[in-house]
């Protein structure tokens, strides 16, 4: 299937979906396991990689106080990332106040 069209089939049942009464979130749904899901993989391996990348200068960086460097970089290039790939329910995009996706 050429992109085109792969585009095309994915906007086509996000519009039949998204006026669906019975189930509104199925275009969300499909969407978030054909695009976002895999970008998540992309950046969560993309994050890993540069944070080996880095660490000599993040070991540096954690000699003066607060020396919380690791744990920073950490949550930035792999937990977040990690966490929108793996630990949300299916069509939520967005976090709480308390940084948890929840429905």
């Amino acid at each position: 299937m050429s992109f085109k069209k792969a585009i095309f089939f994915l906007l086509l049942v996000y519009s039949f979906s998204a006026t669906a009464k019975e189930n509104p979130d199925a275009g969300l749904t499909i969407v978030d396991i054909v695009i976002h899901r895999p970008l998540g993989l992309i950046a969560t391996v993309a994050g890993t990689a540069f944070f080996v990348g880095i660490s000599p200068l993040t070991a540096v960086a954690a000699i003066s106080p607060p020396h919380d460097s690791f744990s920073r970089a950490a949550a930035i290039l792999i937990v977040a990332p990690a966490k929108f790939t793996f630990d949300r329910p299916l069509g939520v995009f967005n976090q709480d106040s308390d940084g948890e996706y929840r429905r």
